[in-house]
């Protein structure tokens, strides 16, 4: 869908490694005694986590009583799911998380941070803050609930709060977990030689999973930047550093359709989707196929998305976003209208507003959708979406003058992602400029 919507909305990077500290100054009180999250949480792989996870539930066996223990599992059965696409362990997780207050209910910044990583997870952006708030309430330092309530306010659409979490967040647990959000933040406005300058001097940590995460993400800016060869090298930077971080053979896919190397794209895209089967990627991989004209195989892709989606909504994921785009593209544009409508009441993204924004175009409503999609834009994200749905809402209300600006920028932005509606908006422009 996004990449701008981390993990499939959110990314929950909870290392402590590093330090960074892109705000000057600190907090003139003392950090409180808070239990440190094991190192590189956030960024660590299947097997690590496995193991992780292994060894939490050995000690759970013979200390069964343990509230933190439960909570780390929680945590670690969230992220878990993040690497392995299997929500059923955000069942799992709510049940450890539930333990772990029911043992100690009162004090337990932990398991209340815990809370709030699982309902990001879930797309339940307000329970998420409500929960990081506690969490900070009995420990101001708590790296997790700091982390998560940056995400949460940025999904909720209250960009200023997040800005101000962000500047908190630098001062009482500087690292990767703040770069990469500051980073986040300067893409949604669209400010993405800010966003490069703050991953390039974050990339230094010593740790190989927060460089790798850090690569990963400067891989997808300089894509944007519309330097493919560039994010191609830093992609395989990132794999080198990780090898199993899926998330950089993304970037690297990405980076090679926008190089319009299509064998190897469909090759790399064929591998992320076996290991990750994310809505998503699978999407992105059928409008490959699409594009080179391999009919059968996309809509082998676009068979199983409902089916996925199915069953992250058994796990207590909310997915009308991801639905609501996925049916507008490739559906029922009805259905899309709805669940964006009911996204829409729950939160007032950016991201969000695109979405119900195209669903109306999409389902012929497209003096409604104007509205909607000039929201969408306000921050100046840099995200071609945005700017190719408004540009194509324009041209179909007869403002050609404001499509035209609206689909170059959107067509200058793209770099290896939307492929069908870059095809779509390039021959909109190409009409738009033969009769202006």
């Amino acid at each position: 869908m996004y990449r701008l919507i981390w993990v499939g909305a959110i990314a929950l990077v909870l290392s402590v490694s590093g330090a960074i500290g892109l705000v000057r100054g600190a907090d003139d009180t003392a950090p409180a005694p808070a239990t440190a999250q094991p190192a590189d949480l956030g960024t660590a792989g299947r097997d690590t986590l496995t193991t992780y996870v292994s060894s939490l539930q050995d000690r759970l066996r013979r200390l069964p009583d343990d509230e933190l223990a439960w909570a780390r599992l929680g945590l670690g059965y969230v992220e878990l799911a993040r690497v392995s696409g299997n929500p059923g362990l955000y069942e799992q997780a709510d049940e450890a998380i539930a333990t772990s207050l029911s043992l100690q209910s009162g004090g337990n910044a932990p398991a209340h941070a815990a809370r709030a990583a699982l309902s990001a997870a879930r797309h339940d952006f307000s329970d998420s803050l409500a929960a990081a708030d506690r969490a900070l309430a009995i420990n101001p330092y708590d790296a997790a609930a700091l982390a998560v309530r940056v995400d949460a306010l940025a999904e909720l659409g209250r960009y200023d709060a997040q800005l101000r979490a962000l500047r908190t967040a630098d001062r009482r647990q500087p690292g990767v977990p703040v770069a990469a959000r500051y980073a986040y933040a300067m893409e949604l406005r669209g400010r993405l030689d800010e966003a490069a300058r703050i991953l390039r001097r974050s990339v230094r940590t010593p740790q190989a999973a927060d460089r790798s995460f850090l690569l990963t993400l400067l891989s997808e800016v300089e894509r944007r930047r519309g330097r493919p060869a560039d994010a191609r090298r830093i992609a395989l930077q990132a794999l080198e550093q990780a090898p199993t971080n899926v998330a950089a053979r993304v970037a690297l896919a990405r980076a090679l359709v926008a190089d319009r190397r299509w064998s190897r794209a469909s090759a790399e895209w064929e591998q992320v989707v076996e290991t990750l089967p994310l809505p998503e990627y699978q999407v992105e991989l059928g409008e490959l196929h699409e594009l080179r004209d391999r009919t059968e195989q996309a809509e082998e892709q676009y068979a199983v998305v409902a089916t996925t989606n199915a069953a992250f909504a058994s796990g207590g994921v909310n997915t009308d976003l991801e639905s609501a785009l996925f049916e507008a593209d490739h559906g029922d544009t009805g259905a899309a209208v709805v669940s964006a409508r009911a996204e829409w009441d729950r939160r007032k993204s950016v991201l969000v507003a695109d979405v119900l924004a195209w669903s109306l175009h999409r389902d012929g409503d497209s003096r409604e959708a104007l509205g909607l999609a000039r929201t969408a834009t306000r921050l100046g994200t840099a995200e071609s979406r945005l700017w190719l749905h408004r540009g194509l809402i324009e041209a179909e209300l007869g403002l050609d003058g404001q499509a035209r600006d609206h689909l170059r920028r959107g067509l200058d932005l793209d770099r290896g992602t939307a492929l069908l509606l870059t095809r779509d908006a390039r021959a909109a422009l190409d009409r738009l400029e033969a009769r202006a």
